[in-house]
């Protein structure tokens, strides 16, 4: 079976002619991001890319000057992530759901 997740890879402080050819590169390069994302980084289907931690570290020395924020929605409903990647560093950040304070101004 195993775990599907929803990925979106979005490819900043480079060139805007340069992000398709680095997806391109990436897709190439892992066959698990080949099914994951499509050729401009947005989610191409589900799947079971549980290497991308350290594909990425390692993708992300090619283009030391870029900066990758790799998104991943998982199938358990608070399962939502971040992570930059950044020559071959990273920096992962839970998404955390936050709730308004109460407010009687709002009261229907």
């Amino acid at each position: 079976m195993g775990y599907y997740t929803d990925f979106r890879l979005e490819v900043l402080e480079t060139e805007e002619s340069e992000v398709e050819e680095i997806i391109d590169h990436l897709r190439k390069d892992s066959s698990s991001a080949k099914y994951a994302i499509d050729d401009y980084g947005d989610y191409l289907e589900e799947s079971k890319w549980y290497d991308h931690d350290k594909e990425m570290k390692e993708f992300s020395k090619k283009y030391p000057h870029a900066l990758f924020k790799l998104h991943g929605d998982g199938e358990e409903s608070e399962d939502k992530w971040v992570t930059y990647y950044k020559n071959g560093k990273s920096q992962f950040c839970q998404g955390v759901m936050v709730y308004p304070v109460y407010d009687k101004s709002k009261l229907i």
